[in-house]
């Protein structure tokens, strides 16, 4: 004769794992559509910064050049001005 067990299981227990199990789902789904995407992205970007860096260096120069001349001669007059 087999013998028969009973488990007695609360619905909302079920419920909660079914949901937990779904969200994982979903997440790891999520998560490897837009690495995809993200990855994409990133290398246009890489694309589009190597194909403009001279470009982009020029501007990044003139600035901290006009930033200099602004902040920093005026600093650097200031301390050779023996008081």
């Amino acid at each position: 004769m087999m013998q028969q067990y009973v488990i007695e299981v609360d619905d909302t227990v079920i419920e909660q794992q079914v949901v937990n199990i779904l969200n994982d789902a979903f997440r790891r789904e999520m998560l490897k559509r837009y690495d995809g995407i993200d990855g994409e992205v990133r290398q246009a970007v890489k694309d589009l910064i190597y194909q403009h860096k001279e470009e982009i260096l020029e501007r990044v120069i003139d600035r901290a050049s006009k930033e200099l001349v602004r902040k920093g001669l005026p600093a650097l007059l200031e301390r050779m001005d023996p008081k």
